[in-house]
């Protein structure tokens, strides 16, 4: 009976599974922040908890906060529940194909799914660098009219430069840039929204802000695609503590931006560490992306040396037409590192 209600492409689609999340264990498999939020934002989800009974309100307020941290207007803002619910809203109000590089975000193919749109992806180079000419010259590029772009790219870690993407914006498709990890380095692409109007930017508090159990995202783009996106904005989807934390962690900064410098100078620690026995792929990101096959092993089988010792990662296994077993590895604190280091030693 309920055969005869569902949409048909829906059975298709191959769900989003996050990173695995065991208590007492090291999580280092979703690329967060885990030196947490600023105790700004915990004191103000403690004075805030009394007022939940409250629709949100104060949409227009944290958008004005994102621009002046954007250098922008509140009008080139859209916020929600996650950049994720951005990308729904997107797909919601604009037409396919589209298409992206792979590996990439699981999420732009499955929203695409969702609304029975056509995804194109074209591989990024053997060692997961990202060609522009070849990518703009691509018959697949050619078909759609919507791009994703992702940059620190998750999984690989790697950045596309701006040329790169003012070469894609030239070609006059609408562009989204997925800059979920930019604190992590000083390459973002926002500042060309103001010469593009076929340019949205996505951001997050989920990374950089440790506010991923919060959901609270952000876009930035045109005045004219920020209202149109609006039009399909449900009602109320970030809610009230969301919106009160984004303020806080905006008030805050300065303690982002210490942990940010630690993370940063541990990276570069186990980049170092990690080259000595894996395949290393450059990273901008606050994770790091190994081959394990350098030393006979399977993304399960170092997935299950670490979970043995209460490390959880990130494997992804095989990537369909590159070479190897792919694991990744968020930089954690630095007391976190350091155990990983340990671990690693034994390997």
């Amino acid at each position: 009976m309920i055969s005869k209600s569902e949409k048909p492409w829906i059975n298709e689609i191959e769900k989003y599974i996050p990173g695995q999340m065991k208590e007492g264990y090291v999580k280092l498999a979703s690329n967060e922040n885990n030196y947490g939020t600023s105790p700004v934002v915990t004191k103000t989800i403690s004075e805030k908890a009394t007022s939940i009974h409250i629709y949100p309100y104060k949409d227009p307020e944290v958008r004005e906060k994102i621009a002046k941290y954007r250098k922008c207007s509140q009008k080139n803002i859209i916020t929600g529940n996650g950049s994720d619910e951005i990308i729904d809203f997107i797909f919601k109000t604009f037409k396919g194909p589209s298409v992206g590089f792979y590996p990439t975000f699981s999420a732009y193919r499955i929203s695409s799914q969702v609304f029975n749109e056509k995804y194109n992806e074209i591989p990024l180079n053997p060692d997961f660098s990202f060609d522009s000419e070849r990518f703009v010259n691509d018959e697949r590029f050619r078909q759609s009219n919507l791009v994703f772009l992702c940059s620190p790219n998750n999984p690989t870690g790697g950045v596309i430069e701006g040329e790169d993407i003012k070469k894609i914006l030239d070609e006059g498709k609408l562009t989204v840039v997925d800059e979920a990890y930019v604190e992590f380095t000083s390459k973002s692409c926002t500042e060309l929204v103001k010469d593009y109007d076929n340019l949205i930017v996505l951001r997050t508090f989920s990374k950089a802000f440790a506010l991923a159990g919060i959901r609270i995202g952000y876009a930035v783009s045109d005045e004219k695609l920020i209202n149109l996106l609006s039009k399909v904005k449900p009602p109320f989807s970030v809610n009230l503590l969301a919106q009160e934390t984004a303020l806080s962690a905006l008030s805050d900064i300065e303690f982002m931006e210490k942990n940010l410098a630690k993370i940063i100078k541990d990276r570069e620690i186990l980049v170092n560490k990690l080259s000595e026995k894996f395949r290393v792929f450059p990273t901008e990101a606050n994770f790091i992306l190994i081959d394990v096959s350098t030393v006979n092993l399977t993304a399960d089988e170092f997935f299950n040396k670490l979970f043995n010792e209460k490390i959880i990662v990130r494997k992804f296994g095989k990537f369909r037409g590159f070479e190897g077993e792919y694991v990744r590895i968020s930089v954690g604190t630095t007391e976190e590192n350091e155990r990983l280091i340990e671990v690693l030693d034994k390997i």
